[in-house]
């Protein structure tokens, strides 16, 4: 990756952690964890006297991430699989057969400005290397710990994707796997795209449907996580002369309002929660600076999340704020959003808004104390593994495509000729998404 703080910070820690599961995430996905005995996990002691079976089982950590273009070549297949996403562009049942043209439309219009803000932070995203160096830096937390794993990196839109990791622990024959996603907090279009991608594996595959598994799906609320952050906004507010005047502006990536009201995502809740833990934390050390929270990168024309990013930088500038550290939430590496989004979007309107003085939280990285954590989240989530199962599906599932077939054929072919074939149409799509 392009951003130097984060080398700096490849080291390991110590931490501790508890996991916690949703009943709205089992709904969303349809995948469940059956409830079974643990075994003591006595690989984390010394071999000595541990059974030979506790000795060869073959630990697995599964990390999944975002992914993103390494070259600007990338750019336009990179976005295409964004959209191409049925959690990111969530169209109604009648018309899912159109998400792969209207992924491809999507794609075509945004490469190009994408292809220049990847061009900015030197021609790609450093997302890929950073989560490798995060993983190396977890191995070794790990083996701090008595606990040897081998990791693996999933990424959901780009290489190496998710069905490439699941194959090499298939080939390495892992016997209980641990599955991470480096979000702090749960959406359905972040993590629950991924474990979606894992369901439908363990549907097919008799090895991991008997695979003992354990899925840690948010980890917002565990101290190390919380402290780390507080450890990384303490260290920034120092920077400004005058510290106690400087506003926490917690900036996170924003998702379609529809979402939260009418799918069910926690992401709201689980933001808001983190965010009050944080400076709950800050005010523990007695830093009681004023905060802020908005949401960034809307695409589209429907509602996202409020308040905006850019809207209320404007409206801070406007209320007479001088002093502002952007810290990015939902990000634990830094790439296209906090390079170029942050650090130079929302930093140019900002100033121009009337704030004189900016700076910006660097994303965790490999914080040893985050490392630490997360390792501590591996090591307690290990007990829980157990065998997925998923529901089948319902009988009516059936029978709503038999009686939508001949729907779906002819409104779905009006509607794919007037969007792709409409000049007016498209005309408007682009300018929307542009």
């Amino acid at each position: 990756m392009e951003h130097g703080v984060v080398g700096s910070r490849c080291a390991a820690g110590a931490g501790q952690i508890l996991t916690t599961k949703s009943p709205v995430l089992k709904k969303q996905r349809n995948l469940s964890v059956r409830s079974s005995p643990a075994h003591a996990v006595t690989t984390f002691d010394d071999a000595k006297g541990v059974s030979s079976s506790v000795v060869e089982e073959k630990i697995g950590v599964l990390l999944l991430n975002l992914g993103g273009p390494e070259t600007l070549d990338d750019v336009q297949p990179f976005l295409f699989n964004l959209f191409a996403d049925p959690d990111i562009i969530r169209l109604p049942r009648l018309f899912r057969f159109l998400q792969r043209p209207l992924a491809k439309l999507i794609s075509t219009f945004r490469a190009p400005k994408s292809k220049e803000g990847y061009a900015s932070i030197g021609g790609g995203s450093p997302l890929r290397k950073i989560t490798d160096e995060q993983a190396n830096a977890l191995k070794i937390a790990l083996e701090k710990k008595n606990l040897h794993a081998n990791i693996y990196v999933g990424m959901r839109y780009w290489y190496p994707f998710t069905e490439e990791a699941i194959d090499q622990i298939k080939k390495d024959k892992i016997t209980k796997l641990v599955v991470l996603p480096l979000y702090p907090q749960y959406s359905i279009s972040t993590s629950g795209s991924s474990i979606r991608v894992l369901q439908n594996i363990v549907k097919e595959d008799p090895y991991f449907a008997g695979l003992p598994v354990s899925i840690i799906e948010s980890w917002y609320q565990r101290d190390g996580y919380v402290k780390s952050m507080a450890d990384l906004i303490e260290k920034e507010l120092s920077a400004f002369s005058n510290p106690e005047e400087v506003m926490i502006f917690f900036s996170a990536h924003g998702v379609p309002l529809t979402y939260v009201e009418d799918a069910g995502d926690p992401y709201r809740d689980q933001m808001e929660d983190c965010i009050a833990l944080i400076m709950g934390e800050l005010r523990s050390r007695g830093i009681l600076n004023s905060h802020t929270l908005a949401y960034q990168s809307r695409v589209g024309p429907v509602q996202w999340l409020k308040p905006y990013t850019d809207e209320v930088l404007v409206e801070l500038g406007q209320k007479g704020v001088k002093s502002l550290l952007a810290v990015p939430v939902s990000f634990v590496s830094e790439h296209i959003e906090t390079l170029e989004e942050i650090d130079m979007e929302y930093k140019e309107l900002a100033l121009e808004s009337g704030i004189e003085n900016w700076g910006r939280v660097p994303a965790l990285g490999c914080t040893s104390s985050f490392i630490s954590d997360l390792a501590d989240a591996i090591v307690e989530a290990l007990p829980t593994a157990s065998a997925l199962v998923t529901r089948k599906p319902d009988d009516t599932d059936s029978d709503l495509d038999l009686m939508h077939y001949l729907t779906k054929m002819f409104f779905g072919s009006i509607l794919a000729f007037i969007l792709l074939l409409s000049p007016g149409l498209i005309s408007a799509v682009r300018n929307t998404m542009l």
